[in-house]
């Protein structure tokens, strides 16, 4: 699912975004970031690969009403993409990938629920997709998928990470949508999961 982000500088962090062509960015260290606040976003647009903060909540560049919570939209689900009016034009023309140390995830247990820190070897590289409403406001969604079997004592659904070549191909303005959608969909890298007091 995904529901709060941690991000930390790390020479993995640099080395990854130097490979798009980033430079000189080193990223902020931000605990416990929730949804609608700003996250640390790696994307494309006419002029080039940039690094920049995005509100963690997708708001479509089509809507008429101000940012606002009224759907849920900081995650977006793998299997409906094309099929949502919000999601099925940033997926095929604004992808991007939100470096992260790690994401919080919550199990249901018999005394209630139990915050679980996740991370990786190196840094997290989540699938994510963007847009720009008015000139006035960036925001993104980051995709989910089902759970792994591992995975899955946790949570039903965990975010896309990715590997540092399917990355480069998620962030190709070329590549064609649908066969990328089945390449990443199922993706993961090795997640670590640790009891958060």
């Amino acid at each position: 699912m995904c529901g709060r982000l941690f991000v930390a500088p790390s020479t993995e962090a640099e080395r990854f975004l130097a490979s798009f062509g980033v430079h000189n960015v080193t990223l902020p260290t931000v605990d416990n970031i929730a949804p609608t606040q700003a996250v640390p976003v790696l994307f494309r647009d006419d002029e080039g690969t940039h690094m920049g903060p995005m509100r963690w909540w997708l708001h479509p560049h089509w809507s008429p009403d101000p940012p606002n919570q009224r759907f849920a939209m900081f995650n977006a689900r793998i299997e409906t993409l094309l099929s949502s009016k919000a999601y099925r034009d940033p997926v095929r023309y604004r992808r991007a990938i939100v470096p992260a140390a790690a994401f919080m995830e919550w199990k249901a247990e018999p005394e209630g629920k139990q915050p679980y820190y996740v991370d990786t070897d190196g840094v997290l590289k989540l699938a994510a997709i963007w847009d720009c409403w008015k000139e006035e406001l960036w925001s993104c969604s980051i995709l989910t998928q089902p759970a792994s079997a591992s995975f899955s004592q946790i949570h039903n659904r965990m975010p896309v990470s990715l590997s540092d070549e399917l990355a480069r191909e998620w962030m190709n303005p070329r590549a064609e949508i649908k066969p990328l959608l089945a390449k990443v969909k199922g993706q993961s890298q090795p997640l670590f999961a640790r009891p958060y007091a």
